[in-house]
């Protein structure tokens, strides 16, 4: 990616969050008063799936509620953590000083999806689980 391109997407990226930090208030009560769908896969075979709970961590993350989020399902905190680390890639590049701070190899993001999957194996195999994301 060029140096100008680099910019343009570090620069646009920035005002979209800040345009969401600005009206999130809003979008907040919008989603919030949403109905959330039922889990196809846990009204089938009883089980939490790896994905649920992630509407509800969303929720809590636009809230501040980062603990909560984390509770509800670790794969959002994951995936906003490499999200800013692609961001910080990004405005390096745009600044003339590319950096790899995320690992390009096939094995290691094969390994660190594996923990994490394995983790969110883990946290909905907890009996207070269900609580939380009913």
């Amino acid at each position: 990616m060029s140096r100008r391109t680099a910019c343009l997407w570090s620069i646009g990226l920035f005002l979209g969050a800040v345009l969401l930090v600005c009206l999130h208030r809003p979008l907040l009560h919008v989603l919030e008063a949403l109905p959330l769908p039922d889990c196809t896969f846990y009204r089938t075979t009883g089980w939490l799936c790896p994905a649920c709970g992630n509407t509800r961590a969303v929720l809590a993350l636009c809230k501040g509620q980062v603990l909560r989020s984390l509770g509800c399902n670790p794969m959002i905190g994951t995936l906003c953590a490499a999200l800013l680390c692609c961001y910080a890639e990004l405005v390096c590049t745009a600044i003339g000083k590319p950096r790899q701070i995320l690992p390009r190899r096939t094995a290691a993001l094969v390994i660190v999806l594996a923990i994490v999957l394995g983790l969110s194996l883990i946290h909905i195999s907890e009996p207070t689980r269900l609580a939380l994301i009913s």
